[in-house]
């Protein structure tokens, strides 16, 4: 993530994660995880 890219001779710096975006992540992961093991309890258990 903090490798430079050269783009018309100039240097930039590599993208960074902010704190929201790792918390859209996490969100957009653990919604859909909780409804498909939700679903899957109420099913077989």
């Amino acid at each position: 993530m903090k490798k430079t890219v050269k783009i018309y001779g100039r240097s930039a710096a590599g993208a960074r994660m902010t704190k929201c975006a790792a918390l859209l992540i996490a969100t957009a992961l653990s919604i859909p995880t909780f409804v498909i093991l939700t679903v899957i309890e109420v099913v077989f258990l």
